[in-house]
């Protein structure tokens, strides 16, 4: 059986349970710009199933929510924290902003497209609290400012 890790926006498959929890530990102790920095470098599409008209075709599935949500994280090339998307959401918790994620990763599968290269959920500690904090990947963030346009 296949493990595969996620370190930042990049997945590792591994060959057993204790390689992927090796890895994992690894992972954990580097440094939050560290992984930024490594993502960063990866700016193309390389590998990536994201092109043009995947992101035109979930443009056209994603109303609501889950546009106001994208559109919010393309403006932010930031980022933004759970709380500021639940505000600009107007939900009420965590699992109402799960909920809008998991019709985005729905709508990603219909087109095609590897959900897990749509967004990047990172844990960051703000004023003694731990929160997420959200940010469109490289390979998505490429083709969604051409698609997005209406």
């Amino acid at each position: 059986m296949a493990y595969k890790v996620w370190i930042g926006s990049v997945a590792i498959d591994c060959d057993t349970a204790d390689e992927a929890l090796e890895l994992a530990r690894r992972a954990e102790g580097e440094t939050a710009p560290s992984l930024r920095a490594r993502h960063s470098e990866n700016t193309g599409n390389e590998g990536s199933r994201w092109n043009e008209k995947r992101a035109q075709e979930f443009f056209r599935l994603i109303e609501g929510k889950q546009r106001k949500l994208i559109d919010a994280l393309i403006e932010h090339k930031d980022g933004r924290t759970d709380e500021q998307l639940r505000q600009l959401l107007s939900l009420d918790n965590g699992k109402q902003l799960a909920g809008v994620f998991t019709g985005m990763w729905k709508n990603a599968k219909k087109v095609g497209a590897d959900p897990g290269e749509l967004y990047i959920r990172k844990p960051v500690s703000i004023g003694g609290k731990r929160i997420h904090e959200y940010f469109l990947t490289d390979s998505f963030r490429n083709v969604a400012s051409q698609a997005a346009k209406p």
